[in-house]
């Protein structure tokens, strides 16, 4: 019996001992492991905030990033708008002033074709004779239009000849004209040509 209590109590000691290490027993595998995977556990907790922390750091600087970007979006847009404005602008300006351009240049080609003069030159007579027929031109400057002409019949006899021509001349800048003695008449006579020049 007292065997038997022996046991019992020597039973009781050890499982104490192997419950408690502080009572000097052997340590308990169960237990410390238990506790590393605790200790472990805590470490990765920790981390895991430090880098939930670092996370929420970075999405905010990321955020802050992307509002000074669109700030900055805005500000170009801004900038690109009054730039296509003031190129709008411009260009108006520029086809207003071609136009005015146009317009000048225009003016100053109808004033240069406007005539503001004009004077007669004589062109030569024709000899003082009995001739049947005659005739005679005069011409105008180069840089001067032809306006008309016209002529002038003189000698003894002007009124027994007629004037069969008075026009431009066709391959000349001037005016041309030929007359004759009327059928029957033998008056002595002589004709010019006159032509009028206008001036710019």
């Amino acid at each position: 019996m007292s065997k038997r209590y022996t046991v019992l109590g020597m039973s009781v000691v050890l499982a104490l001992a192997l419950a408690v290490p502080a009572l000097g027993g052997p340590s308990n595998p169960v237990a410390s492991t238990s506790a590393s995977v605790k200790k472990t556990a805590n470490k990765a907790l920790k981390r895991a905030n430090q880098a939930k922390k670092q996370a929420k750091n970075a999405l905010d600087k990321a955020n802050s990033a992307n509002s000074s970007a669109a700030s900055a979006q805005n500000t170009a847009n801004r900038a690109e708008a009054t730039a296509n404005g003031a190129q709008s602008v411009a260009a108006a300006a520029q086809s207003a002033a071609a136009a005015a351009q146009a317009a000048a240049d225009a003016a100053d080609a109808n004033a240069n074709t406007r005539i503001k003069d004009s004077h007669q030159i004589f062109g030569s007579a024709t000899p003082n004779d009995a001739d049947a027929s005659k005739t005679a031109s005069a011409s105008c400057p180069s840089a001067e239009p032809v306006l008309g002409g016209g002529f002038v019949v003189g000698g003894t006899d002007p009124n027994e000849v007629t004037v069969t021509t008075s026009d431009g001349l066709i391959y000349g800048h001037g005016w041309f004209v030929s007359a004759e003695a009327i059928s029957g008449m033998v008056p002595t006579w002589q004709i010019q040509a006159v032509v009028m020049c206008g001036t710019k």
